[in-house]
């Protein structure tokens, strides 16, 4: 029966770190190719693994090697096991994937002290083995309510994949591995006191009320810090997010800036060379064509440029679709926009920006690649479906694209930094309900975005 509750416990341990990370994963992170087939050999791998500490612990205990110190190797090489569990199944840096496991490490840690600690080691010692079956549904009930917990108070407040935000990956991933290991050695070495040096503690007479004390005193302690780094966490993820929302509302305020700019300056352009021409008709039909040609070529850009600024009565269309259609004006790049609807409001204000964004930036890059000058053209269009806000952007591509998943490969070799528009796009349109639709057929790529109104 020890036996067995050993090799129970480990799997409890594994199951539930494996759970709660899928939890707090599922529909924020990408998945990877083959994403199911991941699953199953991640969960296997970790079990394997987390089932190899009884007849490694075995052996220690044969040689003499008594001293849980020379376990803390195989528990160092256990708590990162997570960590691989989350980059071998789902699109992410390792600063994202480490941000996912330390949330899922204070969770898991969180049920662990309540269970093993406080329920087994403070309470009823004799449980597990006295009563088994009630004891297997505790561990249901108590994993059951703090998942669902989680599920309520940390996962719906960490819905974005943050891993594309940060600034710099290399740095970001160095502090979270620094405060992992941290936490982990501060846990390892309360539990290591609890169990063996309070533990043999407790038949000595005298000593009874100190060993009480100090026991449920590191108890509590240990579920205080997983309590608070978890606060800690969900806190940085929220200053994360609102760093790259000001981000783009102060790029957006830039835009705007430079679109009046624009409209000031080739307005007054306008108006000078209309006033000129007005006054200078006459002379300019004794002119050489080349001059006039000239002239003309130079009023025709000024329009051109006014033209660009777009108003569709939403602030942050005008703004994405202003600043687009002016690189394509100097790209020649011909992007015409077709927009008919009345739903925008249903998204937020940075949302509809970087989904946007991100598409139409996707459909610039494409058409860049091409050498025929007819092929640079991008089709953008907004309209009500039904109850569907359907976007579809469409342009003509290299041929070169690779489909996985049903999102484009990136072809940057810093995949850890790039290949999270499309991955930001799709994110966000199933925040909101909705997904995306990616299709080649030919020389043409296109992307269909659908949102319930």
């Amino acid at each position: 029966m020890e036996a067995f509750l050993l090799y129970f416990d480990q799997f409890r341990y594994i199951a539930g770190f494996l759970l709660i990370l899928i939890i707090l994963c599922q529909g924020v992170l990408p998945q990877k190719d083959h994403y199911r087939r991941r699953l199953v050999i991640g969960c296997a791998a970790a079990v394997f693994l987390a089932m190899l500490y009884v007849p490694l612990n075995r052996m220690r205990t044969l040689q003499g090697l008594l001293n849980p110190v020379f376990g803390a190797p195989y528990w160092l090489l256990m708590s990162f096991v997570p960590f691989w569990f989350v980059l071998f199944c789902y699109e992410t840096n390792p600063a994202g994937a480490l941000f996912r496991t330390m949330l899922g490490s204070f969770v898991e840690s969180f049920v662990t002290v309540l269970i093993r600690y406080l329920f087994v080691l403070c309470l009823f010692p004799d449980f597990p083995q006295k009563y088994p079956f009630w004891y297997l549904l505790l561990l249901i009930a108590v994993y059951s309510a703090v998942y669902a917990g989680a599920c309520f108070s940390i996962r719906k407040q960490v819905l974005t994949d943050e891993s594309s935000m940060y600034t710099n990956v290399g740095s970001t991933a160095k502090g979270y591995l620094f405060v992992y290991v941290s936490y982990t050695a501060i846990i390892s070495i309360t539990k290591m006191v609890c169990e063996y040096i309070l533990l043999p503690l407790e038949p000595m007479q005298g000593a009874i009320s100190i060993f009480h004390f100090l026991r449920y005193f590191l108890v509590a302690d240990m579920l205080l810090i997983c309590t608070v780094m978890t606060t800690i966490m969900v806190q940085s993820y929220h200053t994360i997010t609102l760093r790259n929302e000001k981000q783009v509302i102060t790029q957006m305020m830039r835009d705007r800036q430079s679109q009046y700019e624009f409209s000031r300056e080739n307005i007054e352009m306008i108006n000078r060379k209309a006033h000129d021409l007005k006054h200078q008709l006459k002379a300019l039909e004794m002119v050489s064509d080349e001059e006039r040609r000239e002239k003309l070529q130079e009023t025709r850009r000024a329009i051109d440029f006014y033209d660009a600024v777009v108003k569709t009565g939403n602030e942050a269309l005008d703004t994405i679709l202003t600043e687009k259609s002016v690189y394509c004006q100097n790209h020649n790049i011909r992007l015409s926009c077709m927009v008919n609807t009345k739903h925008l409001e249903v998204m937020d204000v940075v949302d509809l920006y970087t989904l946007l964004g991100n598409a139409i930036d996707n459909a610039i890059e494409g058409a860049d690649r091409l050498a025929d000058p007819d092929k640079k053209v991008i089709s953008f269009t907004i309209r009500d479906q039904g109850q569907i806000l359907y976007i579809h952007i469409e342009n003509y591509f290299d041929g070169k694209v690779q489909i996985k998943e049903g999102l484009p490969v990136t072809r940057k070799r810093d995949r850890f930094s790039h290949g999270y528009g499309v991955k930001s796009i799709r994110t966000i349109a199933r925040r909101y309900g909705g997904d995306i639709l990616i299709q080649t057929e030919g020389e043409k790529f296109t992307l269909d975005i659908m949102l319930p109104t």
